[in-house]
């Protein structure tokens, strides 16, 4: 099977390239090959994601995608969070094909990752699996999937992310709160205590560094707690 990466260089130019050539290139901060655009008849939502990895907002194509984002954008070891810049066309004995990304990332350690993503809650199917791993083994890249959290989980993140942004986030009421919640204490109870903005609670939720039990409803009564011990 031969792999080729459709991509756009830094002046907007599209450019097809094997994987091999792209070894080591920032293909996360890339312009987007296809911009997502709404239309009318165009059946799924397109959103602006603001990622807290980059301060900046990508386009996700649909209301799911959007909320694979989430998890993706909160996890640690994701330094560099964006949609994806490329699409990955494929031949093998006469058999032609693209696979589309949904995101792609860096990591803290510096390694790059292409994500795949199936809509209703499906598995990308072998053939993309193929594709994503030959051009990753190539071009020295992870391959994983994106998936939407389940339940109450999904309803969960997508609260704490409407408090992502760097507005909710105060570097000195942090020690404050994680040594408020020590102990498992209702939200409300423990941002009373300190007298300081529940928003602070709801960033903190987001970031990890406090946490609570994901599969409850969330509400500002819910028991939380710092997710490592202060100091």
């Amino acid at each position: 099977m031969e792999v080729r990466v459709r991509h756009r260089d830094d002046l907007g130019r599209e450019r097809v390239a094997s994987p091999s050539a792209l070894r080591g290139a920032p293909v996360e901060e890339w312009p987007v090959l296809h911009e997502q655009r709404p239309y009318k008849g165009r059946r799924s939502k397109v959103r602006l994601y603001w990622s807290s990895t980059t301060k900046k907002s990508f386009v996700c194509r649909s209301l799911e995608h959007r909320d694979a984002a989430m998890p993706l954008d909160r996890d640690a070891d994701i330094a560099y969070l964006s949609a994806s810049s490329l699409q990955l066309e494929w031949s093998d004995e006469g058999r032609t094909g693209v696979v589309d990304p949904a995101f792609l990332a860096r990591t803290t350690g510096g390694q790059r990752r292409l994500y795949l993503h199936a809509p209703g809650g499906r598995e990308p199917d072998e053939q993309e699996v193929a594709v994503a791993r030959a051009a990753g083994l190539e071009a020295g890249w992870q391959v994983a999937m994106a998936r939407v959290p389940a339940g109450q989980l999904r309803r969960n993140l997508y609260l704490v992310s409407h408090f992502r942004h760097d507005e909710h986030a105060d570097a000195d009421a942090q020690a404050r709160l994680l040594q408020a919640f020590a102990r498992p204490r209702p939200l409300d109870e423990g941002a009373d205590s300190v007298a300081l903005p529940r928003t602070l609670c709801w960033h903190l939720l987001w970031t990890g560094e406090l946490t609570t039990c994901w599969e409850r409803p969330l509400l500002p009564t819910s028991l939380v707690w710092a997710a490592k011990a202060p100091g």
